[in-house]
């Protein structure tokens, strides 16, 4: 997997360290808060409710970084991590396949790049093109959305993320080496992502990776690109122990970074497997599962 360190300085809120220790998790024992955003940080609604938004808050007192990830683009990040009053932690973008620092919407700084081979990908396309023709092909490169064609389920994924795509012909994508490629995301009826999905598993694409974010959804990205990756090289940055580290998702994509921190908490709304990586489960997001988790495991 090529990895690219875009900038040494990572910004970031000043972590005040404590020597707590002990099995029971002590307030201020956690130095760092990653969460995932769809089903974690969002309602049902796909908002973020003023409970949790004035919890937040008071991390930024104690000088405790929250940190969004998610497997969405940095455009679809940003909004939600300003109303919280984070946007200048860094963010974890396209499940960890790219870092970074947003000042605003279009202007960025890349910490770190870890974008899937060209070659890979062109050959993907290629194989989805003519094999499965009804499903969407989306490509995510830094803070950009490229299609080829508008359809339902570009049009759904746009209503969602409220982000629109540019329309573009992929070859020209691909003509010089400059695009990095940090996310296909592969959208069609429920039936046919499931066929692509066993294709793919039965062809082993070498450098790669790839999983159900929804029934109808196939992400991928470079392999072993993951959230706990991500979180892994942020605390290896502040000489974080993962003890000192508390992550809280709800899909299959968060299990890696909820074994991986000391504090992995799952939402009350995940599944029963997510539930059984985690160490501690708390209440749904429609119940403001984040803020109480914070309020008992940080605060």
């Amino acid at each position: 997997m090529f990895a690219r360190e875009c900038n040494n300085t990572i910004s970031f809120l000043v972590l005040v360290k404590n020597n707590s220790c002990g099995g029971k998790i002590m307030p201020n024992k956690i130095k760092l808060v990653v969460s995932d955003i769809d089903g974690t940080l969002l309602t049902s609604t796909n908002i973020l409710t003023p409970y949790l938004k004035k919890t937040v808050k008071l991390l930024s007192t104690k000088r405790i970084p929250f940190i969004l990830a998610s497997a969405r683009a940095p455009q679809g990040i940003f909004p939600l991590a300003k109303e919280l009053g984070v946007h200048s932690n860094p963010l974890i973008s396209y499940n960890g396949a790219f870092i970074l620092n947003m000042k605003n919407m279009t202007s960025i700084q890349c910490l770190r790049s870890y974008p899937m081979n060209n070659e890979v990908v062109v050959k993907l396309i290629d194989t989805v093109k003519k094999k499965f023709p009804a499903i969407a092909i989306n490509i995510y490169s830094e803070n950009n959305w490229f299609v080829e064609r508008e359809d339902k389920w570009i049009a759904t994924e746009s209503s969602i993320t409220k982000l629109l795509p540019v329309k573009t012909d992929f070859s020209n994508l691909y003509s010089g080496s400059e695009t990095e490629t940090h996310k296909l995301l592969l959208i069609g009826e429920k039936e046919d992502v499931q066929t692509l999905f066993t294709y793919l598993e039965k062809v082993a694409v070498a450098g790669i990776s790839f999983y159900q974010s929804k029934e109808n959804y196939l992400e991928i990205v470079a392999a072993k690109v993951s959230k706990k990756m991500a979180v892994k090289k942020l605390a290896e940055y502040y000489h974080l122990m993962p003890q000192e580290i508390l992550t809280i998702g709800d899909q299959f994509n968060d299990v890696p970074m909820l074994k991986f921190a000391g504090t992995g908490v799952a939402m009350g709304n995940a599944s029963t497997e997510v539930k059984q990586a985690a160490k501690f489960i708390t209440a749904t997001n429609d119940e403001d599962g984040v803020a109480k988790a914070l309020k008992y495991y940080v605060l």
